[in-house]
């Protein structure tokens, strides 16, 4: 199961406009060091994939800005996880009622999951271990790579077609499809309903 827009909601552009005015940047400079033309640049890619730590990313990113004397790295670092909003209550009333072992599948960072993600009340109830979560930035690949699906699988011990993947972008479902598992995309904004009618058809409740 995916984090972001799936457990939590989250608002990237957050970040965006806090760092912005911060930092006395362009939102749109921002943008296009964060993302390019693709979903992740160059350099995010990189910091999502472990090779960056925290605070080599925030010296890249602010170098690259030009703005390392406006912003220190604990500003930084707070707007960064100002991005999540609330914990989905929906869904955790969903995984109270699964007997399956559940894993969490997430593309984030060392920042991310240290000072937000792993004291997730969702998190600490449903992925109990350090094992359980199947991180971009321990594994060293992105999803939708096929080599962070391949880990997972492998953590888990089981093949792709006794899994169900939730995620909130269409192109990691169907990457996950591919290798014959079963996906559901889902947005943590949207309603729950749906995604406990996929649950049921699939006879995942007891």
């Amino acid at each position: 199961m995916d984090f972001g827009n799936v457990c939590v909601t989250f608002e990237f552009q957050r970040f965006l406009e806090n760092f912005s005015t911060h930092a006395k940047v362009p939102i749109e400079r921002v943008k296009r060091a964060l993302f390019g033309k693709k979903s992740y640049s160059n350099l995010f890619a990189g910091f999502e994939r472990g090779e960056l730590s925290p605070v080599q990313f925030f010296h890249v990113l602010t170098g690259m800005l030009d703005c390392r004397s406006r912003i220190d790295y604990e500003t930084f670092a707070h707007f960064w996880i100002d991005v999540f909003l609330k914990e989905n209550e929906d869904l955790d009333a969903l995984l109270h009622r699964l007997p399956q072992k559940k894993f969490l599948l997430s593309n984030t960072n060392k920042i991310a999951y240290g000072r937000y993600i792993a004291e997730c009340s969702i998190v600490r109830r449903h992925f109990h271990s350090e094992d359980d979560r199947i991180l971009s930035y321990r594994v060293g690949a992105l999803k939708p790579d096929m080599q962070i699906y391949h880990h997972a699988l492998a953590r888990a011990g089981i093949t792709s077609r006794e899994t169900l993947f939730i995620d909130d972008i269409a192109e990691n479902i169907v990457a996950w499809e591919t290798l014959g598992g079963h996906g559901i995309v889902y947005n943590a904004h949207a309603h729950s309903t749906e995604l406990e009618n996929h649950m049921e058809q699939l006879g995942l409740f007891d």
